[in-house]
């Protein structure tokens, strides 16, 4: 068993899980919105269909690149390392609600 003294700091994330969480939180609102407006407007989902053979691929595409390019710039610049961990998780976790309720009410209503 360790002391608490030479234990790690279990409430510190590295910079690396700050930097992709914080991504994570942003693609999963650019996810919402890339939906709606793919859905919405029938020439950006034809143009998302002609780059892949489906629209929901390349949208899939554009979600995993957005998530690294942020990823990496917030590594980077340091600026989610600077953030709270605990706040770090509630914007994760409020970006997935909010999408999941945008996403729920879209397909609901639409």
């Amino acid at each position: 068993m360790m002391n608490s003294t030479t234990a790690p700091d279990s409430s510190k994330l590295s910079p690396i899980t700050s930097a992709f969480v914080l991504a994570a939180a942003v693609a999963v609102l650019f996810n919402t919105a890339l939906a709606w407006a793919k859905d919405g407007y029938a020439p950006l989902n034809n143009f998302m269909k002609s780059l892949t053979g489906h629209p929901w691929t390349t949208h899939g595409l554009a979600d995993l690149l957005l998530v690294g390019a942020l990823g990496f710039i917030f590594v980077k610049t340091g600026v989610a390392e600077r953030m709270d961990p605990h706040r770090l998780i509630a914007i994760l976790v409020a970006s997935v609600v909010i999408a999941g309720l945008g996403l729920l009410l879209w397909y609901t209503f639409v």
